[in-house]
């Protein structure tokens, strides 16, 4: 086979490869492979307010005091860590960018702290507050699970993603987490 036939069929070949769809990496699939629903994607004592959502779910942004922050959470990686005795991932490669103040406002509208949510799939993730502990309660029906409880630490700012899969949170001592509402009540 002539060399310019040979090299024609590779040009070829590694166009074609290239211009294949790659399947979409998901903060769902980072969970899965690490055999885990809720990730710690910005540790940080120093939280300030509830973290928001970009309206695309494809940013989650936190203030770390006072400058917010955003990571994009289709290249988020994860690996195994452990909190309150379970099993949860951690960011690894983590690359946080300055939110701008306009996006943050955007992101904010319509925002409120909150103790309940409802996913697209009607379970309803709550924290519950008792003196200076938070329990994480998820419900459908009659169906209800704490998944987990602190000890000395409170977490609040309950806020679901815009395409109702996860809900992000933060806890006082640790950061701010994200947990796939799914996953979580169905292996829970």
């Amino acid at each position: 086979m002539p060399i310019l036939t040979v090299v024609a069929l590779m040009v070829v070949a590694v166009s074609t490869a290239l211009a294949q769809p790659s399947t979409p990496h998901s903060l769902r699939s980072e969970l899965a492979t690490q055999h885990v629903q809720t990730a710690l994607l910005f540790p940080s004592q120093a939280v300030d307010e509830s973290p928001v959502w970009s309206p695309d779910s494809r940013y989650l942004a936190a203030n770390i005091q006072g400058k917010w922050f955003k990571l994009e959470i289709p290249t988020v990686l994860l690996e195994e860590a452990k909190w309150h005795g379970k099993r949860i991932g951690i960011v690894k490669n983590e690359k946080l960018t300055q939110a701008t103040d306009a996006e943050v406002a955007a992101w904010m509208k319509g925002v409120k702290e909150q103790q309940s949510v409802v996913s697209e799939s009607g379970i309803t993730v709550a924290l519950s507050q008792r003196e200076l502990s938070t329990s994480l309660v998820l419900s459908r029906g009659k169906n209800r699970k704490t998944l987990w409880r602190t000890e000395l630490e409170n977490c609040g700012g309950l806020q679901l993603s815009p395409d109702g899969r996860y809900v992000a949170f933060v806890c006082e001592t640790n950061g701010v987490f994200a947990m796939d509402i799914e996953a979580a009540f169905a292996n829970e």
